[in-house]
């Protein structure tokens, strides 16, 4: 009787030690949030990066493929050939990616996605209690209208006459073009105008260095306070006000990155910043409506979120530049009025 026990524990071991090997066949960043999506949308759009260092490559369809723009933009035409550039703009896509990736990697995908003209990420990972599903951290791709343009300002600037690709390949390189195959009517677009469409003017930067260094205001801040400093920010940003903000008071929060941090680290920062907003939210929903972010409607938490609208950012020091000096501006301004 004992050895069938044995036995039977045996059996139970090996099935969850496959179990979970199946479940992080990527070592995916394991971070503790509980703002994390299930991902229940099967019908996303997969990217996986895999990582043994010194390199990356694409793992598209099962394909294992030089990790380039062009490897890339096939794959997603191939998916996308019937849609047209607005509907492409509102398809999900997941990217899996392992922890210990340096995050110039995730840079560059993010830097081409947005060029694709997909409007947002959902970068997988494992929630620490629940370590053998995979959920899902959203990030918004914010847009960027200009590059060609701020591209062939940064090469004039700081790298004599390299043309604009040159210029950005060498922030992202395999890069092979700046503007996406199908265009998005501005006219269109500009109708349904959002905080994230806005040309940023209050930028809050957040640098993140080797050695899970966070620089926040010109101090070394401990990551587990990140989120409570980040909160504090927006409460003296917005002013407590659970009105809709203007324009003129959006902040933006900007991470700054070496090129060699860790996947992991960048995951366990922008789970902080996102905690932020929803502590933020939770005390505006309970001045306003007397409940937590998490009970209300989806119009309440609507006019919630419009009251400190969530503007997360990674612009490279390419867009930057554009921005703080060519795009300067007292008035709020759209990416869709600029000519």
């Amino acid at each position: 009787m004992k050895q069938v026990q044995h036995l039977f524990f045996v059996v139970l071991l090996t099935v969850f030690a496959m179990t979970m090997t199946k479940a992080q066949d990527t070592p995916l960043p394991n971070i503790s949030s509980q703002y994390l999506t299930q991902g229940n949308d099967y019908g996303a759009v997969v990217l996986k990066i895999q990582y043994a260092n010194p390199k990356s490559h694409w793992v598209l369809d099962g394909k294992t493929l030089d990790f380039t723009q062009q490897n890339l933009y096939q794959f997603l035409d191939t998916r996308f050939e019937n849609l047209e550039a607005a509907e492409i703009q509102q398809h999900n896509i997941k990217l899996e990616a392992p922890s210990d990736m340096p995050i110039h990697y995730l840079q560059d995908a993010y830097a081409w996605v947005q060029i694709y003209g997909n409007k947002s990420l959902h970068l997988a990972m494992y929630e620490s209690m629940q370590p053998d599903k995979k959920q899902y951290l959203p990030l918004d791709i914010l847009p960027f209208t200009q590059l060609e343009e701020a591209c062939t300002y940064y090469a004039t600037s700081t790298r004599g006459s390299n043309s604009a690709v040159e210029a950005f390949s060498t922030i992202h390189p395999n890069t092979e073009r700046l503007t996406m195959s199908k265009k998005i009517d501005l006219s269109l677009a500009s109708k349904k105008i959002r905080p994230e469409h806005y040309i940023p003017q209050n930028i809050l930067h957040i640098d993140l260095r080797e050695g899970n260094e966070i620089i926040f205001k010109g101090r070394q801040a401990n990551p587990l306070v990140l989120g409570s400093l980040i909160q504090s920010e927006l409460a003296a940003n917005y002013k407590n006000s659970y009105e809709k903000a203007a324009p003129q008071n959006y902040l933006w929060i900007n991470l700054r990155m070496n090129k060699n941090i860790t996947y992991q680290q960048y995951a366990e920062v922008l789970v902080a910043l996102q905690e932020a907003f929803h502590l933020y939210w939770e005390e505006l929903a309970f001045n306003k409506f007397q409940k937590a972010y998490l009970d209300l409607d989806v119009q309440q938490r609507w006019s919630i979120q419009q009251a400190s609208p969530k503007l997360i950012a990674q612009y490279d020091a390419i867009k930057l530049l554009y921005i703080e000096e060519k795009l300067s501006s007292d008035t709020p301004q759209t990416w869709f009025e600029l000519k």
